[in-house]
């Protein structure tokens, strides 16, 4: 998983927890300020709070103990609800509305928090158990406590606020399901858009792909794109001599070569046959010839048992988006047939005074 995102967890849940902190100290103080702390409270509250901190000093800890602060806490707040519930019976008359009515409030968070900390089953596992412990405790309630002591009014609270929790969970549940499949939806989309616009052969982006990358430069034109257009000198000779299995052996190393030398952000694509056209975003001519030069260096380097011997000529040019996608392909491919005409395993770039039309020597330079 993610590191940045692991932190950012860690630190929503440190939140969750100061949160929870704060809130449990507040009523202790307004309770025993107000009379309206129970004596279940009086060490309820003390149980509660140390839960918190323990679990809040593990998650400084490294994050190996994560986990466990985290089911610390997690399990620390259920049992203190179900704790709550069992001790209904014994709240005296005065405060036990109260008292009912605010344990009953905070459970909802319990399924909540389940959803925060665990992953799609797991924390439908979490919260689901810790529905039915509470509703267990209330059933022992309801066994155990002495006969008339709930009321009509506490009965349909009692009642109202367990089918609350019910549908929270189950709304809950519902909400992660959909997400799962939604999820599935987005995989299996990537999956179908990575088959459209890629080669399968070599993995690279395909014609079809890289068109797309242009098209949208063009939406947005001002910032300067590279483009570096590569053909693999005399490789129809590798197909005829060696076959076609070998050549596509050629083909897969030469891409694995050249992606091992494009910056991060570079695409790499192929479009077509023995040619590749590599984008650059923000890259000035001289950045772009140095990394065509460095590209056309990397193939040359490798040993012929595996490249067949093929060299890359190289036509480079730059592109701010405007004049056309067609302008600008025909001037790097004027480029690359400059460096096909002066001697191959080269570089030369479209001289950008030049229009492209005006084909041949005088539209490239040969660096």
């Amino acid at each position: 998983m993610d590191k940045t995102f692991l932190r950012h967890r860690a630190f929503v849940i440190r939140l969750l927890l100061g949160c929870g902190t704060l809130c449990a100290v507040a009523l202790w103080v307004f309770e025993a300020h107000t009379g309206l702390l129970s004596d279940f409270d009086r060490y309820g509250y003390p149980a509660l709070l140390t839960g918190f901190g323990v679990s809040f000093a593990m998650l400084l800890a490294p994050a190996r103990f994560w986990k466990a602060a985290e089911l610390l806490g997690y399990a620390t707040f259920v049992i203190y609800c179900a704790c709550g519930v069992l001790a209904f019976p014994a709240l005296p008359p005065a405060t036990r509305i109260y008292t009912v009515s605010n344990t009953l409030q905070w459970m909802p968070l319990i399924y909540v928090t389940a959803f925060l900390l665990f992953a799609k089953r797991k924390a439908i596992v979490a919260a689901a158990s810790a529905f039915l412990l509470n509703l267990a405790a209330l059933i022992w309630t309801g066994l155990t406590a002495a006969e008339g002591l709930w009321d009509k009014i506490y009965a349909s609270l009692i009642v109202n606020a367990y089918v609350v929790h019910l549908l929270t969970l189950l709304a809950l549940s519902l909400f992660a399901a959909t997400l799962d499949a939604f999820e599935r939806v987005r995989k299996r989309a990537e999956v179908l858009e990575g088959v459209a616009f890629s080669d399968s052969l070599t993995g690279v982006a395909n014609r079809r792909g890289l068109e797309r990358i242009l098209k949208r430069h063009a939406e947005t034109p001002g910032a300067p794109m590279a483009l570096i257009l590569l053909d693999m000198d005399h490789f129809k000779g590798v197909n005829d001599r060696r076959g076609h299995v070998f050549g596509d052996r050629v083909l897969q190393t030469i891409v694995e070569a050249l992606s091992g030398a494009l910056r991060a952000d570079d695409v790499l694509g192929r479009w077509g046959g023995d040619e590749f056209l590599v984008l650059a975003d923000g890259a000035s001519m001289d950045d772009t010839r140095a990394l065509a030069e460095r590209l056309r260096q990397v193939v040359a380097a490798l040993p012929a048992s595996v490249s067949g011997g093929v060299t890359l000529s190289a036509g480079v040019s730059l592109w701010n988006g405007e004049g056309g996608l067609e302008e600008a392909l025909r001037r790097v491919d004027i480029a690359l047939y400059a460096a096909k005409e002066q001697g191959r395993d080269r570089v030369a770039y479209a001289d950008p005074t030049v229009s492209a039309s005006r084909k041949g020597r005088t539209s490239a330079a040969t660096t």
